[in-house]
């Protein structure tokens, strides 16, 4: 029971329940390769679903005829087991939301507990280095973590895209975090830029390793799509967007964090 637990303790929960999502995934991991491939093909099927594991169990209806009755055995009961951990993380999620305290950037005693964004040294998509120093670059920078084969990732790319043109007037930027790309990997670097060409971003996409600080803070997150805002500094603004942000609620939540972004950056 979670209750009267701190926020340490409860964020202590999540990363464990999502370490037991990642090891799911990795006992058999060719085979959930396999899946994403073809999830790939019927993305645009696959019905919109808030817990991953009921939306790999969607997905997975879609393209049975590509596995053996083995392979069906194997992913029907790891998205159940996923399913089943999800229904665990998202009250725990809600009561870790609850304990962050507000802050209203104005408290000199915050400061110290406001959390800063992974450093990282990584690339684009395009084989350009890229690091850190992108937030300094940037008035306020809106980060997007999503992945190829998670159908309101994809659909909210063109909505990010327009807010990329909104924020360049103001000397912001979005930047774009596909997990399946970290450490470089060649076949979804692809994947990934036949989507965004597709959708017409033209906005940053960035990797770096798995194994780093940012990398490991990717691994941790424990719903797709998931948005940062983050200030000049490399301050994290706020509580992070979990879901699309295309629902109405959600786009007005980001927008109050960008602004309180850039009237930090002033």
């Amino acid at each position: 029971d979670a209750q009267g637990a701190t926020a340490e303790e409860i964020y202590a929960q999540i990363q464990e329940l999502a370490d037991k999502e990642n090891a799911i995934m990795e006992e058999n991991l060719e085979l959930w390769q396999k899946l994403f491939a073809a999830m790939n093909e019927k993305r645009d099927e696959i019905p919109d679903e808030s817990n991953y594991g009921a939306y790999l169990l969607a997905a997975l209806d879609l393209v049975k005829d590509q596995f053996t009755e083995d392979e069906l055995k194997t992913l029907t009961e790891g998205s159940e087991q996923i399913r089943d951990l999800e229904d665990q993380i998202q009250p725990l999620q809600e009561q870790y939301a609850a304990l962050q305290p507000a802050g209203d950037g104005e408290n000199g005693d915050m400061s110290a507990a406001v959390p800063t964004f992974p450093t990282f040294t990584g690339k684009d998509l395009d084989g350009n280095d890229v690091d850190s120093s992108i937030f300094s670059q940037n008035a306020v920078t809106v980060v997007n973590f999503w992945f190829t084969t998670c159908n309101p990732c994809v659909g909210e790319l063109a909505d990010l895209e327009a807010l990329n043109k909104d924020l360049a007037a103001k000397g912001g930027a979005v930047v774009g975090i596909n997990s399946f790309t970290l450490d470089g990997d060649k076949t979804a670097i692809a994947e990934a830029k036949d989507i965004l060409a597709k959708k017409g971003v033209t906005y940053s996409n960035l990797w770096f390793a798995s194994d780093s600080e940012a990398g490991k803070f990717t691994a941790g997150l424990y719903s797709f799509p998931t948005t940062y805002v983050v200030d000049k500094n490399g301050n994290i603004v706020g509580q992070p967007i979990v879901g699309a942000i295309t629902a109405p609620d959600q786009a007005k939540k980001l927008n109050e964090l960008i602004d309180q972004a850039l009237a930090s950056s002033k």
